[in-house]
């Protein structure tokens, strides 16, 4: 028998889709044209975009993204990433949108967002209805414990509220909620034989979050666990934050950073402001506006050796920032299976590569780290106990680097590695079967 309600985790880099099938947990294919095919790149390509005037204001580009949402032409997924990386000027390209969703942004932008949700909505909706030959009509999301914003809770309300009304639009009749580390805990309880005081810390690409609680058989199919949840705590950066680190020291210094004209003039660092901004769209606006052209260029004629200023211009002109990125986070994650790893830029240049060491990426990670571990630290306090597992989940949490900071951090407690693409949504969806069974 097949359930008509889903649990959907709708994270800042990828999204997944599960549902009860005989009774079991079962993903939901959602690109096909992924190598993993459960689950999807948080981002979507809007084809055929006729607003490639760059002299356009950011009024008028608003616009068009909000024209574009309701009538363009959508690819999602591998799909959505090839064709723009194919031509990135015939197209609007929209990354993570989950990390603008509480952000103090203009409300025509919000509204934009809001119908790039229902969108991205209604296709996890679809790809759920097809497989499941049902029509789904309840769904859990899984939300962080702090959405990516500079409104702190104003902006965690704003963010559930636009989702909600989201998921309504796209025919969901009944919706929840639940914190992302939570949905993990409940996955995560479903392997334990005995009570356990975990701390489950759930390590995204936008966001960085922990529920510390107790886990028990016992209690698993309680729908009320609020008595059983001592502390939740959450910050707004995550692997993205990382990326960013190492791309300005690495692949910076590629593109002029640092260096000096003719006249012994330093190169300024607002030429490089939004060139690895891919969570930040007026940043990356601003980045790829006439204006920055000028200036690159006018440093360009200033230097000697104008090749690595040329390389950045480069990137401005064909717009290339995503593809950057993509090549830095594909390097960090070679990186945790092997010591260092090649990072080709043959699409900037075709000789150009750069080789990337573990232990650089490791000095990337400092402060982000350091922000992990007040998260849990205050965590801790707030629970006035110790955990005595820590499940660790999300994509950050695959890092050799990141596993074995919390080890020499905690070495008395036992560290469990979670499936991370998989544990929050399947939590998501054991919530739904308690609210929506009941």
């Amino acid at each position: 028998m097949t359930s008509d309600f889903i649990g959907i985790d709708f994270g800042t880099s990828n999204c997944a889709v599960a549902a009860f099938v005989n009774d079991q947990p079962t993903l939901i294919v959602v690109d096909e044209n992924s190598d993993n095919p459960y689950k999807i790149r948080s981002a979507i390509y809007l084809a055929h975009d006729d607003s490639g005037d760059d002299s356009q204001d950011a009024k008028d580009n608003e616009q068009t993204l909000n024209e574009m949402l309701q009538a363009g032409e959508i690819l999602f997924g591998e799909r959505g990433f090839k064709a723009f990386i194919e031509t990135p000027h015939e197209g609007r390209y929209v990354n993570s949108p989950k990390n603008f969703l509480g952000a103090k942004i203009p409300k025509r932008l919000l509204d934009s967002f809001e119908i790039l949700v229902v969108r991205f909505l209604s296709y996890l909706k679809k790809c759920a209805e097809v497989q499941l030959s049902k029509v789904i009509t309840k769904a859990v999301i899984a939300r962080p414990v702090n959405y990516h914003s500079t409104m702190g809770e104003l902006g965690n309300k704003q963010a559930e509220a636009l989702m909600l009304r989201a998921a309504k639009k796209v025919g969901f009749e009944e919706v929840d909620f639940i914190h992302e580390p939570l949905a993990a805990a409940y996955h995560f309880e479903q392997s334990i034989s005995e009570k356990r005081n975990a701390m489950v810390v759930d390590l995204g690409g936008g966001t960085s979050d922990v529920s510390f609680c107790e886990l028990s058989k016992e209690n698993a199919q309680k729908v009320d666990r609020d008595q059983d949840i001592f502390s939740t705590e959450g910050i707004r950066q995550g692997g993205i934050v990382c990326d960013k680190s190492l791309a300005n020291g690495l692949v910076s210094p590629l593109f002029g950073r640092g260096g000096r004209t003719d006249n012994d003039k330093a190169i300024p660092n607002m030429l490089y402001s939004g060139v690895y901004d891919i969570d930040n769209i007026p940043l990356m606006t601003d980045f790829y506006s006439p204006a920055r052209n000028k200036a690159i260029n006018e440093y360009i004629v200033e230097c000697s050796d104008p090749l690595p200023l040329m390389r950045l211009q480069r990137v401005q002109k064909q717009r290339l920032t995503h593809q950057l990125m993509h090549g830095i986070e594909q390097a960090k994650i070679n990186l945790s299976d092997n010591t260092h790893a090649q990072m080709s830029l043959e699409f900037i240049e075709s000789t150009l590569s750069i080789d990337i060491k573990r232990e650089q990426v490791s000095e990337t990670m400092v402060n982000w780290l350091n922000k992990m571990f007040v998260m849990i630290e205050q965590s801790i306090a707030n629970a006035k106990k110790q955990p005595e597992v820590i499940y660790l989940t999300g994509g950050m949490g695959l890092s050799p680097l990141v596993q074995q900071a919390i080890k020499a951090r905690y070495p008395e407690v036992e560290l469990t590695v979670a499936d991370a693409f998989s544990s929050v949504v399947f939590g998501a969806l054991l919530k739904a079967k308690r609210v929506f069974s009941s």
